[in-house]
């Protein structure tokens, strides 16, 4: 006595089936089976791994030029931190009214209260602006928090207030 009646059952209505066609419908049913069968196995488990390995094909260059970017900034925030253990010191008024002077840039109102200063420029060349932003980053440590920059009718020529902080800590 089997276990499950509905697989005795179904194999009986099999072999009522089969035994019913003859030699020729076998052949058939049989080549039909094995295609699809065949079909089956492909889409199931060869085209996902051929596609999947073309893919990776594709990405693994990519991945590369990712991971040496890495690299790069890696390295390049090695030397970015050691660089922020040095000593600097600290801001003050005379250290950027010489830096601004030596540009050739004259502060409406100036301001520096611990590492924060507070500039405020009437009217300035853009490119002069920027130059003194980089010297002052490079120099001071000073980054940029805030910044409004108004275009003035002459050519090239801004307002700018600015807050800028010293950056004095390590990374």
């Amino acid at each position: 006595m089997m276990k499950y009646p509905f697989l005795q059952q179904s194999k009986q209505q099999f072999d009522v089936f089969w035994n019913a066609r003859d030699a020729r419908e076998k052949k058939l049913l049989t080549s039909a089976v094995i295609v699809i069968f065949a079909a089956v196995i492909y889409a199931v488990f060869l085209e996902p791994a051929i596609t999947g390995r073309t893919k990776l094909e594709t990405q693994i260059p990519e991945l590369r030029q990712q991971v040496a970017e890495i690299s790069a900034l890696s390295s390049q925030q090695a030397k970015l931190a050691s660089g922020m253990n040095q000593v600097i010191d600290p801001v003050s008024k005379e250290l950027v009214e010489t830096s601004l002077s030596a540009r050739g840039i004259k502060a409406q109102s100036l301001s520096v209260t611990d590492d924060i200063v507070r500039v405020q420029i009437q009217s300035v060349a853009y490119a002069n602006i920027m130059d003194w932003l980089l010297e002052s980053q490079r120099a001071s440590r000073l980054t940029v928090e805030e910044a409004r920059l108004i275009a003035l009718p002459e050519n090239g020529q801004v307002s700018a207030t600015l807050m800028l902080k010293q950056q004095r800590g390590g990374l």
